[in-house]
């Protein structure tokens, strides 16, 4: 069996630690196999018994007679590693560990963990566990868990799958997801993941012909591979993922690391991870289950164009603003559709929200004839249509319900919601008729610009990108670098540096500077000082005459802010005006490997933090769009008559940084260059200061 199949479809399970009493941590999957109807055959494992709940039991799992695909352990801690030993003697491959106690309780339980862990491994079975609440399989019957979502679920069917390391939050979710009208068909909790993580079981519901949408609720990633194979499955699988990830905040983060024993990474990083691969990450439940929701219809717009219909002015400004917070585009109408929707009410509002004003109240069919109109014009993605509370009115309800069921049929593929307030019947006849239901347009809004997140992604192979390939120098690690030793790197990667000297004294600055022949820049130079000017440890626009005065002033102020600074001498560069400062930035992270953050340069990158994050490798079209996704680069597009800066060479310099990082991964954790200056288009770029760590 491969892909998680052995728990997907055991052909019979064992229940090690199995009780008589229905309502035990061992008695309950046995009692859910058998009423849930699982056809396969279930053999508990009792020493004390020789029945359990009406079926033969067995003293050791090497005792039952057939094979065994998949075993649930429901033991004390302390049994578990011999449980462990016998399924590896039986040639069980699949193990539901509902036991706790072990890494998510610190090192003594990781020890124990470890132990059987190793076990398990040197007899090629998976493990899903320990901590966790097990799975269920509505389309095979197949429920290995002690959780009452069993009585939720049972002769349900549903084709979305949810994974998450959380067994409580997981349990919350079926019943949050019943009162919305979704249905799970699989559910599997990873608990402390020893083994079997969340991306791996992300890869078996994208290759599960059964699951259409994929939930997942994570606290931290080990292992970047799984989690990146797994998201690049549901991509290629056109399947939504939609992640809810925890730890956000510092204290979340310490949290999610007591919780599950996992490492809850850096949030930026997590976030640029979804966008690469095209996950959507909600953040609240409501959010993930209002996107399911939607996705779950499997309509997906060609577009963001969004055409609102209302009847109340209000709405449609609400509207409007929610769309474009949610990047939606309200498309200007053709000015034939334009015409005919005037023709039908003289005094609508046509911007976009459309109002269709009161008249709606008379003729409650205007909301289907202008919709109609407007798609046939081919001009827009997806619709809005805010009903209110004249969907529920008895004269109107029929004839809006009907006429509006006609304009879906013509348009299955264009994605519709609706907001109206009425019982769960005409509620029912909306939704039966393709369209999606909201009462807050914000939410409605949020939900159509997720589907054109995922048609967007879908649009182009997440796997496909041509990182750079030039031979990269090699830094020796060992001892932290200066200045001067950082620059000499990023030369030889191929960033442009300025010409500089570096001095001891102030007779040397000055000969430095009348040989640079402009007013300079003058830095100290030590390893031991990241932020120089917090140190009084940078002078900008120096004259040459004053050159020497100048380094002996930075020497004092250095040697006075930060005494245990070692002064390595001082740069003397000459002072370089125009350009764009940014920032780039690379960083090692423990989960990710090097990630790469880009923005505005100076003082800005920290006080403003326009910043974006990408993982590495990265090629020049992921390079080009981290810049574009940045509010400050309007002023490298030549904002306000600037001059349009040199990007094509600034893509090319992230790049490059990017390569020069990855070369040394394992001996340096942080590149950065701030300022990059970048020179008007065709000029080039500058790397003014850089930092290398260990």
């Amino acid at each position: 069996m491969s892909n998680l199949e052995m728990f997907m479809q055991p052909r019979s399970i064992a229940v090690i630690g199995a009780s008589n009493d229905k309502t035990r941590i061992g008695g309950r999957p046995i009692r859910y196999l058998v009423e849930g109807g699982f056809v396969g055959s279930i053999y508990p494992v009792n020493p004390k018994r020789n029945e359990v709940q009406g079926l033969r039991a067995y003293p050791r799992v090497e005792d039952v007679s057939g094979p065994v695909d998949c075993a649930i352990i429901a033991t004390p801690a302390d049994a578990v590693l011999s449980a462990v030993r016998s399924c590896a003697n039986k040639g069980v491959k699949g193990i539901v560990m509902l036991s706790a106690g072990f890494a998510e309780l610190g090192e003594a339980g990781k020890r124990m963990q470890d132990e059987f862990l190793a076990i398990a491994r040197a007899h090629d079975i998976r493990i899903i566990g320990p901590n966790c609440l097990g799975l269920f399989n509505t389309a095979n019957n197949i429920y290995m868990t002690f959780s009452g979502v069993y009585e939720d679920v049972v002769g349900t069917s549903g084709r979305i799958g949810v994974v998450s390391q959380s067994g409580g939050y997981a349990g919350e979710l079926v019943t949050l997801a019943k009162r919305v009208g979704l249905n799970f068909g699989s559910w599997i909790t990873t608990g402390n993941e020893a083994d079997v993580e969340a991306g791996e079981v992300i890869n078996a519901f994208a290759e599960d012909d059964n699951i259409d949408v994929i939930l997942a609720y994570l606290e931290g990633v080990r292992n970047r591979d799984t989690l990146i194979k797994g998201l690049e499955a549901a991509a290629a699988k056109h399947k939504p993922v939609i992640i809810i990830k925890s730890g956000r905040s510092g204290q979340g983060a310490l949290a999610a690391a007591a919780h599950t024993a996992s490492l809850a990474g850096a949030d930026t990083v997590y976030d640029a991870i979804f966008e690469r691969y095209g996950a959507y990450r909600a953040r609240t439940t409501e959010e993930m289950l209002d996107v399911a929701y939607a996705a779950s219809r499997g309509v997906f717009p060609s577009g963001k164009r969004l055409v609102v219909l209302t009847g109340s002015g209000g709405i449609g400004v609400l509207s409007a603003d929610f769309g474009q917070d949610e990047g939606l585009e309200l498309a200007q109408l053709p000015d034939e559709v334009k015409s005919g929707v005037l023709d039908m009410v003289p005094n609508a509002g046509m911007h976009n929200p459309i109002d269709l004003t009161a008249k709606l109240a008379h003729e409650p069919e205007l909301f289907a004839r202008a919709l109609d109109l407007i798609l046939a014009s081919g001009k827009l993605d997806m619709a809005y249509i805010n009903i209110g509370v004249l969907a529920g009115m008895p004269y109107a309800a029929k004839r809006l319900v009907d006429s509006l069921t006609a304009v879906a049929a013509r348009y299955p593929h264009i994605p519709m919601g609706v907001g109206v307030m009425a019982g769960d019947e005409t509620v029912s006849q909306y939704e039966d008729a393709g369209f999606l239901q909201y009462l807050e347009p914000a939410r409605a809004l949020k939900s159509l610009a997720a589907l054109h997140h995922f048609s967007e992604i879908w649009s182009r192979d997440v796997s496909a990108f041509a990182p750079c390939d030039a031979a990269m120098p090699e830094i020796p690690g060992g001892k932290a670098l200066s200045e001067t030793e950082a620059k000499q790197y990023v030369a030889a990667a191929g960033i442009r540096v300025p010409e500089e000297f570096l001095v001891q004294d102030a007779s040397a600055a000055t000969k430095a500077a009348t040989h640079i022949g402009q007013a300079v820049a003058i830095k100290v130079v030590s390893s031991d000082l990241l932020h120089k000017t917090e140190f009084g440890g940078v002078a900008l626009g120096v004259a040459i005459a004053d050159a020497g005065a100048r380094v002996d002033e930075v020497r004092a102020s250095v040697t006075s802010l930060a005494p245990h600074a070692r002064i390595e001498g001082f740069l003397i560069t000459p002072m370089i005006s125009g350009g764009t400062e940014c920032f780039v930035g690379t960083h090692v992270d423990p989960v990710f490997g090097v990630t790469v953050t880009f923005g505005l340069g100076g003082i800005a990158v920290e006080l403003y933090r326009d910043v974006t994050t990408r993982v590495a490798p990265i090629d020049k079209a992921m390079a080009l769009e981290m810049i574009r996704s940045t509010k400050g680069s309007a002023l490298l597009e030549g904002y306000r008559g600037r001059p349009k800066a040199d990007v094509e060479a600034l893509a090319d310099a992230i790049l490059k940084i990017v390569g020069l990082a990855q070369e040394n991964a394992e001996k340096i954790s942080t590149i950065e260059i701030n300022p990059l200056l970048v020179m008007n288009e065709g000029e080039g770029v500058l790397a003014l200061d850089a930092v290398i760590t260990e």
